[in-house]
């Protein structure tokens, strides 16, 4: 087993929706999607595995579960934490199109931000997310190059830093997956939510919502890597190889 510090600089354009505000600009009032400034970690585990998240996860019909093909598999092979955000540049990008045309659609098609009147706030490129990766087998390739994605656009830069366990602590973690540790006996005793998505995977409660938990227990790993000059850390419970 191995444990990485990764960073993932973005390339290009990163968009999805968090949260839902409106605006108002000269009478006209519109949808404003704003995205949270962490990124779930199964995208993110699909991604590292040369698989694309959304067609394999994304659901088409509105459902409160679903299967994530592959994330069994995936999980003997490496775990990766939700990303954290390093250094963040955002974008507000405005969809005015309803109302030009000759014809519109009554619906709008699920997997497109356009051609809505709304606006998105997106993360641009130079945007720097964090996170850590265990991996359990020795042979894995690791990309130098991900996307997360269709409709987000998401193509990462990742860089790989061998890190070491420190010590242990009790205290708050890094952002964890609140389904995942509690499928691995990591339950914390208390937790903040930083993102929850609409879908939980199957038969995993808690696996939608990204958390702050609070461990009074020391079972938290202190995990350092030394990147450019600079000491990042981490502290997160260990999840071992399912």
């Amino acid at each position: 087993m191995k444990i990485y510090i990764i960073t993932l600089k973005l390339n290009d354009f990163f968009v999805f929706s968090s949260h839902l505000t409106f605006s108002e600009i000269k009478g006209v009032s519109y949808t404003v999607y704003r995205p949270s400034q962490y990124i779930h970690n199964y995208p993110l585990m699909y991604a590292l595995t040369d698989l694309l998240y959304v067609s394999l996860a994304s659901p088409s019909l509105s459902v409160d579960e679903i299967e994530y093909k592959d994330l069994d598999e995936i999980e003997k092979i490496l775990y990766v934490y939700p990303a954290r955000p390093r250094s963040i540049r955002l974008m507000r990008l405005l969809g005015n199109i309803r109302g030009e045309g000759f014809a519109e659609p009554s619906e709008a098609h699920p997997k497109t931000i356009y051609p809505w009147h709304v606006a998105h706030i997106v993360f641009t490129p130079g945007s720097i997310f964090e996170s850590v990766l265990i991996t359990y087998e020795d042979d894995i390739r690791l990309p130098k190059t991900i996307r997360i994605g269709v409709k987000r656009q998401g193509v990462f830069t990742v860089e790989y830093h061998e890190a070491d366990i420190i010590g242990f602590t009790d205290g708050f973690s890094d952002p964890i997956n609140l389904g995942d540790v509690v499928r691995r006996g990591l339950r914390p005793d208390s937790f903040t939510k930083l993102l929850e998505t609409r879908t939980k995977r199957k038969n995993a409660p808690g696996s939608n919502m990204i958390v702050i938990g609070e461990y009074r227990r020391r079972m938290l790993s202190i995990i350092k890597a030394d990147i450019n000059g600079e000491e990042i850390v981490f502290r997160l419970p260990l999840l071992g190889r399912p």
